[in-house]
Formats: structure tokens, C-alpha cells, sequence
């Protein structure tokens, strides 16, 4: 539907058709599309491991977008020129919003980049074996989560592993650590901090920290004259 209303809005505009959309008054039932499912770190360990086994470059992938919040896209596309390692930063030319953005390295990823055989600022960092660039997840992710059976009797895409789940997993991760929303939301890119905000349910250690920050404070606090104020208990 959405499609078909932006094919009738640019027809429109070139004046080929007139008048309002057909899709106008069809009202859809909305629906919640967004992944929920989201590894633990053992299932993270577990799943990079049986990977580097098999394939040090999808290893690789999948260790960047664990650990950058990387699509997968973004990965196939990266150059070397991207690539600062001095500096900790990866440049994302062609990101999802259209806009470049930072993606920023954890020592682990510092450390994989150093390991590896810099090419020209041009040349795609990941290749496959016959050294084209990738386009599409490798068949072996999908046959590693099959192996490890994370998707086993799980029909809800919402809940099943693919190799999204990965930039998925380290959001989660970040949120559940504290991380300021509107820091993630920088780090993963987003361009409304509404998309960020389905992490929110997932801070609510760092809420309740900042909870038990406020009651410490409020059990110290002074008058002007230095004096601890007494609260009724």
C-alpha cells in the first residue's frame, strides 16, 4: 500500500494522473514488524565461535556488527579508506538515512582490522572467497543458527536470529548497561529518537540505580547551615 501511494504521488507530480491517492481511505490495521528477539551473550559467544571455526571472514561480519551496530549493507560496502583505526572510527558512506555517520570501534575490532591485510582506500575490506564483494548474508550464518537452534520452533519472525539480530543485540546490550538513549540512537544511526525508544524497557537497570542514587541523596541532604535533614520515616 505504501508503495503503490508513492507511485500514484509522483505520478501526480508529473501530472500522468489527478486527484488523491486511492489508498487514502483504506485503512490498515497497523502492526508491530519490529524484531524483538535479541541474543544473550552466552548465545553471542556460542554463535561467533562456531562461525571463526568455520569462516574467519563472516566470523569478521559478524563480530563488527555485534560490537558497531553495523547493518549489514554497510558491511558490504566498506572500503578500507573507511577504516581509522588510529582514531577508533569507521566512516559509513551510505548509510539507511542517506546520511554518513561514525561507527565506532571497541579494542576488539581495533585489534581485528590491525590483523588484517590493508587493501587500497577503494578496495572493499570483506570479500568472499572468489574475492567479490558480498551481497547477501552468507549461507552459513543462517546454517550456524540452524546448528545452534536458536530459531528452533519459532515461527515469529519478530523472534527469529538472522544476522539483523546482531545490531539488534547490541543495542540491547548497550541499553541494559545504562547507555543514555540518545547516545545509542547516535551510535545506531537513527533519525528519530522514537526508533530508539524501543530499547527503553530494557534500562530499567539503570533506572533503578538512578533510583537508588536519588534515595542516598535525599537520606544526605544538608540544610544551609551543613546539617543532615531529618525526613519523617
Amino acid at each position: 500500500m505504501a508503495t503503490l501511494r508513492q507511485i500514484w504521488n509522483k505520478a501526480r507530480r508529473g501530472k500522468i494522473v489527478s486527484g488523491d491517492s486511492p489508498t487514502r481511505n483504506v485503512k490498515i490495521k497497523k502492526f508491530d514488524n519490529r524484531r524483538q528477539r535479541f541474543l544473550s551473550h552466552t548465545e553471542a559467544a556460542l554463535l561467533l565461535a562456531a562461525l571463526k571455526e568455520k569462516d574467519e571472514t563472516v566470523y569478521k561480519m559478524a563480530l563488527l556488527s555485534l560490537h558497531t551496530g553495523m547493518r549489514a549493507s554497510e558491511i558490504f560496502k566498506l572500503t578500507w579508506g573507511c577504516v581509522d583505526t588510529q582514531r577508533g572510527i569507521i566512516t559509513i558512506l551510505d548509510a539507511k538515512s542517506g546520511k554518513g555517520r561514525p561507527a565506532f570501534m571497541t579494542e576488539q575490532i581495533k585489534n581485528i582490522f590491525n590483523e588484517m591485510k590493508h587493501g587500497n582506500n577503494d578496495d572493499i575490506v570483506f570479500l568472499r572467497k572468489d574475492k567479490n564483494p558480498y551481497t547477501e548474508i552468507p549461507t552459513l550464518f543462517r546454517d550456524m543458527v540452524t546448528d545452534l537452534k536458536f530459531n528452533e520452533n519459532v515461527s515469529d519472525t519478530r523472534q527469529r536470529v538472522c544476522f539483523h539480530t546482531l545490531r539488534h543485540t547490541m543495542a540491547s546490550w548497550h541499553a541494559e548497561g545504562g547507555t543514555d538513549l540518545y547516545i545509542l540512537k547516535e551510535l545506531l544511526g537513527h533519525g528519530s529518537i522514537t526508533l530508539t525508544e524501543r530499547y527503553s524497557h530494557l534500562s530499567n537497570g539503570a533506572l533503578q540505580e538512578a533510583t537508588r542514587n536519588f534515595g542516598k541523596k535525599v537520606k544526605t541532604a544538608t540544610n544551609k547551615a551543613g546539617q543532615v535533614v531529618n525526613f519523617p520515616k
